[in-house]
């Protein structure tokens, strides 16, 4: 079950925008177009459109608070008149079944100035093999990203363990669950010492009202210059059916300035080569 990569694709969206659709063995590309077709697609029929096309019945949308996507937009017709977002980190299971994106995103409403922010989908294939978005959500900060460079990341090789077992599959969901909590434990204790023990060296860090951090050292320095403090309590989890990638998400309690406020999570996991659970992005937000 372990994660290797093959190869990272550094590649401009703006010179290249089709690259990711010309390699027949390129899976990542497939969630790369899908994310892309959908910004295309609020960029001329309408931001609604693009934001309900990868939809289905089981897609989560934070908006704050994690809900059927489904009923939000039926309920909460009240969305930006333009919307635009790109992705610059993808990621693909070796099942080909799951994956993530996550890039800078801005939307503006008639009248009013532009507004900017991160965004991060979890994206798994249907029973039809159409990618669906299976979990979504935005952080807003000041100015617009200045994020250059772009990497998605296809697997190493298409060789994992094809476990046909319910009671097998629900103990894997249960060690993300576990190591999801030990994190929690440990940020309790110190958040210097879990930071440094979870995340990935090239972890970002998605935190409401802030430009991404990426890479562990700089995350640990964010955090300190600014004084805050996190401690998380998990509430779900989802693993890939190859099982190298996993997400978890729940409620976070930050201080910062001295106040405690109510936040929500979002981790991206990965399996390493030494089968240890590393956290490769980590996305925070006000309740």
């Amino acid at each position: 079950m372990h994660c290797a990569l093959k190869w990272i694709v550094p590649i401009s969206f703006l010179a290249f925008p089709h690259f990711v659709l010309a390699q027949s063995n390129n899976m990542v590309g497939q969630i790369v177009a899908a994310d892309i077709y959908d910004s295309e697609l609020s960029a001329n029929k309408g931001s609604l459109e693009g934001l309900r096309n990868s939809l289905d019945r089981n897609s989560i949308y934070f908006k704050p608070a994690p809900e059927p996507a489904f009923d939000y937009f039926k309920t909460r017709p009240n969305i930006p008149d333009s919307i635009s977002w790109r992705p610059v980190l993808a990621k693909i299971a070796k099942s080909n079944e799951w994956g993530f994106t996550t890039g800078p995103i801005s939307w503006q409403n008639k009248g009013f100035g532009e507004k900017y922010g991160e965004y991060l989908t979890v994206w798994k294939r249907d029973r039809r093999g159409k990618w669906k978005i299976a979990l979504k959500a935005e952080i807003e900060h000041p100015n617009p990203s200045k994020e250059e460079g772009i990497k998605f990341v296809n697997p190493a090789n298409e060789k994992y363990f094809k476990q046909q077992s319910e009671v097998r599959l629900n103990q894997r969901e249960d060690i993300v669950r576990s190591t999801d909590r030990l994190m929690g434990t440990v940020l309790m204790a110190d958040n210097v010492v879990a930071y440094k023990e979870f995340l990935g060296e090239n972890a970002r860090m998605l935190f409401a009202g802030y430009a991404p951090q990426i890479g562990k050292e700089n995350i640990l320095n964010f955090l300190k210059t600014n004084k805050i403090e996190i401690k998380t309590e998990n509430i779900e989890v989802d693993r890939s059916y190859s099982g190298e990638l996993a997400y978890s998400y729940g409620s976070a309690k930050v201080v910062k300035n001295n106040r405690v406020e109510n936040f929500y999570y979002i981790r991206i996991w990965e399996l390493n080569e030494e089968f240890k659970w590393n956290v490769l992005v980590e996305m925070l937000f006000e309740k």
